[in-house]
């Protein structure tokens, strides 16, 4: 269940952050209609604009986020199985699943 919740989320993520963009976008334009002044003068700058500076910040923060809990679940949320893996072989013409033996305890 948690496998497919995080498939589902990771799939979510990126139509909300579409959506979301669109709405800022949509209210910026809408401000701008009423007369506050709000422009972007990204041009005068050379950088690109800014859905693409804070699309960039995003990725960026996502990538980083996802190694440090790539790291941190590695260190603090091991599998906790001890023992030698012994990995699938053929034996005498059939298949020997593979199988993780417990440690021996001398």
């Amino acid at each position: 269940m948690r496998f497919l919740l995080t498939i589902m989320v990771l799939f979510v993520l990126p139509f909300a952050g579409y959506y979301t963009w669109r709405g800022i976008k949509s209210a910026m334009a809408a401000r701008r209609a009423d007369g506050d002044a709000g422009g972007d003068d990204d041009d005068a700058t050379g950088l690109p604009p800014a859905p693409l500076q804070v699309l960039a910040l995003v990725g960026a923060g996502l990538a980083i986020t996802g190694i440090l809990a790539l790291a941190l679940g590695g260190v603090l949320g091991g599998s906790g199985q001890t023992g030698q893996f012994h990995p699938p072989a053929l034996e005498d013409g059939r298949l020997v699943p593979g199988r993780i033996d417990p440690p021996d305890d001398q």
